[in-house]
C-alpha cells in the first residue's frame, strides 16, 4: 500500500511559462567548466551533459534553462527530473522500510496500553527540539501523558547520560525513547537494561563501532536499504516513527481521517528539524521541506505563528515561507536558548497554546539570541585580531586556538564565520578550569573526523563527521594539537582557494519575471539544491553605489551591459569596503543570484550579490 493511500495529494507547482534564456556554453556535448580568479575565489561554471538538456526539458515539460539546472544539480534522466519539479506527498517512502521500526512502535504501544511511565530524551538543537515537540504532539492526541528530557550543552553535554539514567529509573521511569541522538550511549542504554528500563533509540547520526543494544534502533545507517533513507535528518526519522505509531491507532495502514490530519500538519515540525540541521533538501527531505514550509506558515499554534512571523519580518516577505526564513529567521531563535541556557523554553513555545504564554516565552528566545548575537560578535572579532597578530592565514593550514574568555555555545557558529572569512579549517575551544571544549569546522578537501581520528589520543572526546566535529581535552594540548593537525592536513596552495561554482552566464536583458518564476520550480532551495547563481561578465556601475548598514558595511549599485538596456540594483552585503573602488563608470563582473523587492505596489528584480570582481 503506497502513502498515497492515507495522505491527502497536496497541490505542487505546474511548470511556468516564460522565456528561454540563451544560457551560454561550451560548443560540445560536454560542457568545461571554467575558472576564473576573482577577489581570491575561484569562480567555477557546473558542468552538465549538453546532449540530455533538450530531451529532460521535453519529457518533463519544463524549458530548456530549467533542465539545464536540474542537470547541473545531478538530475540524471527526465523521471528523476519530473519528481523533483512536482514532489508529492505519495512519494515518501513507507516507514516499514527502516529497521526496528514496527519492533520500536509494538513497545511504545504496549507500554501505552499497560499505562508504563515513558520518558522522551532529545536534543538542544532545533532538530532534536522538534523531533522531540513532534513526539509530544502524538502523545497529546492519544492522551497518554509522558514526561521528556531536553540535556543541557553546559552540564551533561549532548546525548544520554549515567546520571539522567539514574534519575530517570528512580522516577520510575520504564521506556524511554531517544529523538536525534542514542545510537553512541552504550554504556548508558546497558545501564538503563539493568535498572529494568527499556529503551527504544530513534536517530540519524553515523553510530559507533560499540553498537548499543536497544529493545529497538531506528537509524537509517542500520539499514540495508542503500542511501535511501542516510540523509534524513533526526526529526525526519521521527516522523516515520509517529506515522508507524498513527497506523496502529487507525488499526490499518491507511489512517483515520484524525491521524491524517495530524501527520499532514505535523510536516511543518518535520521541515523546521530538516532544514534547520542542514541534510541535503533533496529526495524524502525535499517532500518534508515543500509541504512542510506551506504547513508552518499556516499553522494556527500561538509560539509558531510568532516565530514565523518574525522571521517574515526580517526577511521583509509577505509571501510563501521560505527556508532562509526558517534558517536565518526561526532556526538561530530556537538554537539560542540552547547555546546560552535552556532548550525547554523553545519547546513550550513551539508546544505552546495560550497567546500570552507564547508571547512571554518567544521574549526569551529573542533576548538570547540578541545575546547570542552580541557574544559570537565579540569572539569573532577576538578570533580575527588574534589570526591576524599569531598566524599567517595564507600558509597556515588550520586555525587552531581557544581561550577562557570565550563561550561554548557559540563556537560552532564563529568556527563556521571564521572558515568564511578565511578558508582554513577552524578548531576553537573555550577553557574552564584547564579543560578545552570546541567546536571545529572543515573546507572542502579536509575530512573532519577522519583526520581528528589520526590524533584521537590528545583528546578526552571527539566526535563529528566531514564538515563538522566536536571535541574535549586538556587545554595545555591545545598547542600540541595545532602543530600535529597542521602535519597531518595535506593541502596544496590551491586547495586553499575557495571555489564558488555557480549554474550559467546570462545576457541582463533576458532577465524578467517569468525566468525568476521558472526558477521557483526549483524550490525550496538548501543544502545539495542551492539556489541558482548566476554570472554576468563586464558591467557597468551606473549613477553613484550607495553605502548600506551599520558603519557602511554593505553596498548597493546599479549595473548595465550595454548602454540603452535597462540597469538593475545590484545589493552586496559585507561589501562596502570595495565603496571607494566601485564608481560610476566602473566595468565590474558580477555573481549573483536574483530577489524580486516588492516596495510600495512595484515590484523589482535586484540582483544579490555573491562575489565580484573588477575588471580591468
Amino acid at each position: 500500500m503506497t502513502p498515497a493511500e492515507h495522505f491527502p495529494t497536496l497541490e505542487s507547482l505546474s511548470p511556468a511559462a516564460g522565456n528561454r534564456l540563451p544560457l551560454r556554453r561550451q560548443p560540445g556535448n560536454q560542457t568545461r567548466a571554467t575558472l576564473v580568479v576573482a577577489n581570491k575565489k575561484i569562480w567555477r561554471m557546473k558542468e552538465i551533459d549538453e546532449s540530455l538538456r533538450s530531451q529532460v526539458a521535453g519529457e518533463a515539460s519544463c524549458s530548456h534553462q530549467v533542465s539545464a539546472l536540474l542537470l547541473s544539480r545531478g538530475i540524471k534522466d527526465s523521471e528523476q527530473a519530473r519528481q523533483f519539479l512536482h514532489p508529492r506527498l505519495m512519494q515518501l517512502l513507507d516507514p516499514e522500510m527502516l529497521p526496528d521500526i514496527n519492533k520500536a512502535a509494538e513497545r511504545i504501544n504496549k507500554a501505552i496500553g499497560s499505562d508504563e511511565k515513558i520518558c522522551i530524551f532529545g536534543d538542544y538543537d532545533v532538530d532534536g527540539i522538534s523531533s522531540t515537540c513532534l513526539l509530544l504532539n502524538f502523545f497529546k492526541l492519544v492522551e497518554k501523558e509522558v514526561a521528556y528530557r531536553l540535556p543541557n550543552r553546559f552540564k551533561g553535554g549532548y546525548g544520554l547520560n549515567l546520571d539522567v539514567i539514574r534519575e530517570l529509573s528512580g522516577d520510575g521511569i520504564t521506556l524511554l525513547i531517544t529523538v536525534d541522538n542514542g545510537s553512541s550511549s552504550k554504556e548508558e542504554i546497558d545501564l538503563a537494561a539493568e535498572l529494568g528500563m527499556d529503551v527504544v533509540v530513534c536517530d540519524h547520526h553515523q553510530p559507533s563501532d560499540d553498537l548499543p543494544t536497544p529493545v529497538a534502533h531506528i537509524n537509517p545507517w542500520l539499514s540495508d536499504s542503500d542511501d535511501i533513507f542516510k540523509n534524513l535528518a533526526g526529526v525526519g526519522v521521527t516522523y516515520k516513527l509517529v506515522w508507524a505509531l498513527c497506523r496502529h491507532f487507525s488499526k490499518a495502514k491507511k489512517l483515520s481521517e484524525q491521524f491524517r490530519d495530524f501527520m499532514c500538519e505535523s510536516l511543518g515540525l518535520a521541515a523546521l528539524g530538516t532544514i534547520a540541521d542542514v541534510v541535503p533538501l533533496l529526495e524524502e527531505n525535499r517532500i518534508l521541506a515543500k509541504f512542510g514550509l506551506r504547513e508552518l506558515a499556516r499553522s494556527k499554534r500561538p509560539g509558531i505563528e510568532k516565530l514565523v512571523d518574525i522571521a517574515r519580518q526580517r526577511s521583509g516577505s509577505d509571501g510563501a515561507l521560505s527556508t532562509e526564513d526558517v534558517g536565518f529567521g526561526i532556526g538561530p531563535r530556537i538554537n539560542a536558548v540552547g547555546r546560552l541556557s535552556d532548550p525547554g523554553y523553545a519547546l513550550e513555545l513551539l508546544m505552546a497554546e495560550d497567546k500570552a504564554k507564547a508571547e512571554e516565552l518567544f521574549d526569551v528566545l529573542e533576548n538570547e539570541n540578541n545575546k547570542r548575537r552580541k557574544i559570537g560578535t565579540e569572539i569573532f572579532e577576538d578570533v580575527c585580531r588574534r589570526i591576524e597578530n599569531e598566524h599567517d592565514p595564507a600558509t597556515g593550514k588550520m586555525i587552531v586556538m581557544g581561550d577562557p574568555s570565550w563561550h561554548p555555545g557559540v563556537l560552532g557558529i564563529v568556527a563556521s564565520r571564521v572558515v568564511e572569512k578565511y578558508y582554513r579549517p577552524v578548531f576553537l575551544f573555550a577553557i574552564t578550569d584547564g579543560v578545552a571544549r570546541g567546536s571545529a569546522r572543515s573546507i572542502k578537501g579536509v575530512h573532519l573526523f577522519n583526520t581528528l581520528s589520526r590524533c584521537e589520543e590528545l583528546f578526552d572526546r571527539v566526535g563529528g563527521h566531514e564538515m563538522a566535529a566536536g571535541g574535549t581535552l586538556q587545554a595545555d594540548r591545545i598547542e600540541e594539537l595545532r602543530c600535529t593537525l597542521n602535519e597531518l592536513i595535506e593541502l596544496d596552495p590551491a586547495e586553499m582557494i575557495p571555489e564558488l561554482e555557480y549554474d550559467c552566464c546570462l545576457e541582463l536583458k533576458d532577465i524578467n519575471e517569468s525566468f525568476l518564476a521558472e526558477i521557483s520550480q526549483l524550490e525550496p532551495f538548501g543544502s545539495e539544491n542551492s539556489e541558482p547563481l548566476f554570472a554576468t561578465m563586464q558591467l557597468e556601475v551606473v549613477g553613484n553605489p550607495k553605502l548600506m548598514g551599520k558603519d557602511g558595511r554593505h553596498i548597493s549599485f546599479h549595473v548595465r551591459q550595454r548602454e540603452g538596456e535597462p540597469a538593475y540594483r545590484a545589493v552586496a552585503f559585507n561589501m562596502g569596503h570595495l565603496g571607494r573602488e566601485i564608481t560610476r563608470g566602473t566595468s565590474i563582473s558580477l555573481l549573483y543570484h536574483m530577489r524580486t523587492n516588492a516596495w510600495r505596489g512595484t515590484r523589482n528584480i535586484e540582483l544579490m550579490v555573491k562575489d565580484l570582481r573588477l575588471d580591468s
